[in-house]
């Protein structure tokens, strides 16, 4: 089972690279903390509870609809991140890390993406991970010591599937486009919300898609497999890491999907063998020393201001066997939820447990672009009425143009609100409209007191995506319109 192994190390690497991401996306969401995360918003607390939610979450960003308690929680939460970065108390703080992540997605679905579950899911087992073992505040000062720098338990295995759950489900839930009729990319490029300008390159050259499209879908059906080999399984599993990363890599560069590669990225670090990571430590010894320094630094102040006790192990058989028990139960459960998302499966186990799948957030669903690539592809024009008469386009400034923008991607502030509007035009999300009218509307004519609005129209632009490069002519759609 030494192919099984996790390396203390890539671990410990992974929490620094994770505690980096939730920061950069707690920065991020800081941007829109009225817009997402208060009742003056639009998204506000009673829109949600009768519209969007579920009676298992669990969420203390629910508690209060101002901004400025929103900003309390904030700040609390990059606390804990800055503290899962340094590993100071590092079990403590992947719980409150956690928790806090599950409070802020409960919050808002209607901006979350398959990126936000990969991420909430990898930071549940760090739960259970020992990742705190090096390059922490925690090992220098309490001088953890492993005989060995490997380690094999319920919590890594947990980890490992998870990873093959992200990228094998994904490819077993995709349809004939990915597997059959390999036009999948051809689709994925031509939606003009996500697709980069550069993607323009690649998407007039039809059997450079189709090769792509092959690619892509056999890449995540197999990429697991290297990851259990037990011949030369460390190379195995490099070279799946790195593969995986490549991977993020091109899609960040040309789709506008948010921190999701770069979670992509993160949370697979933790696979990377033992012989690379003594090749890290080689070629970083001396960036190590200054940052083993400054935590040390770090944690002899925090000693001042609270005494630093050592931790104190009593094993307890029992009490080991019941952690056990509970993880392996996880294991299955969410295997058994990723593997009733199969379309042949009728029914699950997991059905009679709702409660803790949607409680802890654990319920998943990785069907990106799956079984078909998105259609419906277009683009907004909030065009505004002021009081004199005259017509302005709210995105832009100036006076409505129907027709197509050179970059639609540039129209969105960040990834969250190319979610947001994407969700926008179902009809089944019609209840949203009305306050994202109202919001923007509000927002406009606080910085535009010379151009103020009486009336504001949410128009989009459909623009079907029909196959073989066929042109399809935008269609107008009304989907709400505001007045004093």
């Amino acid at each position: 089972m030494k192919y099984l192994t996790f390396d203390v190390r890539a671990l410990a690497f992974m929490r620094i690279c994770i505690a980096t991401v939730i920061m950069f996306d707690l920065g991020i969401r800081l941007t829109d903390l009225e817009a997402f995360y208060s009742d003056t918003g639009v998204a506000p607390l009673p829109m949600l509870f009768e519209h969007s939610w579920n009676s298992y979450y669990i969420s203390f960003h629910s508690m209060n609809g101002m901004w400025q308690f929103q900003l309390l929680l904030f700040m609390f939460s990059f606390f804990c991140a800055i503290m899962l970065f340094i590993g100071y108390r590092t079990k403590l703080f992947t719980i409150l890390s956690w928790l806090m992540m599950l409070s802020l997605h409960n919050r808002n679905g209607l901006i979350l993406q398959g990126g936000d579950d990969l991420l909430r899911m990898v930071l549940f087992w760090g739960m259970f991970i020992p990742w705190g073992a090096r390059y922490s505040c925690d090992a220098l000062m309490n001088n953890y010591n492993f005989r060995e720098p490997v380690i094999i338990t319920a919590a890594t295995i947990a980890y490992l599937l998870q990873i093959c759950y992200i990228y094998t489900g994904s490819a077993l839930l995709k349809g004939p486009e990915w597997s059959r009729d390999f036009t999948a990319m051809y689709y994925t490029y031509s939606l003009d919300q996500i697709a980069y300008p550069v993607t323009k390159y690649f998407y007039y050259h039809p059997d450079l898609l189709r090769n792509c499209t092959i690619i892509a879908y056999y890449f995540e059906l197999l990429v697991p497999i290297l990851f259990f080999i037990p011949f030369k399984h460390q190379w195995f599993r490099l070279a799946g890491a790195l593969t995986i990363i490549i991977f993020h890599c091109i899609n960040s560069a040309t789709l506008l999907i948010g921190l999701f590669p770069f979670i992509g990225m993160a949370t697979v670090t933790g696979l990377l063998p033992s012989f690379f990571m003594d090749w890290f430590d080689r070629i970083t010894s001396g960036i190590k020393e200054h940052i083993k320094n400054s935590f040390r630094g770090i944690a002899l102040l925090t000693s001042y201001v609270k005494k630093w006790k050592k931790p104190v192990y009593s094993y307890s058989l029992f009490r080991d066997r019941f952690r056990t028990a509970i993880l392996v139960f996880l294991i299955f459960f969410v295997f058994d939820w990723n593997f009733s998302n199969l379309s042949f499966i009728k029914s699950k186990l997991s059905d009679k447990l709702r409660s803790i799948g949607y409680g802890l957030r654990l319920d998943q669903n990785w069907g990106m672009f799956a079984p078909g690539v998105f259609k419906d592809d277009g683009w907004y024009i909030l065009e505004g009425i002021t009081t004199e008469n005259k017509e302005v386009d709210v995105l832009s400034g100036k006076t409505p143009d129907y027709r197509k923008p050179l970059a639609i991607t540039s129209m969105f502030k960040n990834d969250r609100w190319r979610k947001y509007s994407e969700n926008l035009i179902f009809s089944d999300n019609e209840f949203m409209r009305g306050y994202y009218c109202n919001y923007t509307k509000r927002i406009w004519n606080e910085s535009h007191p010379d151009q103020h609005l009486k009336t504001l129209r949410i128009i989009y632009m459909a623009e079907f995506t029909l196959p073989d490069y066929k042109y399809s002519y935008p269609k107008k759609t009304l989907l709400w319109e505001c007045n004093e």
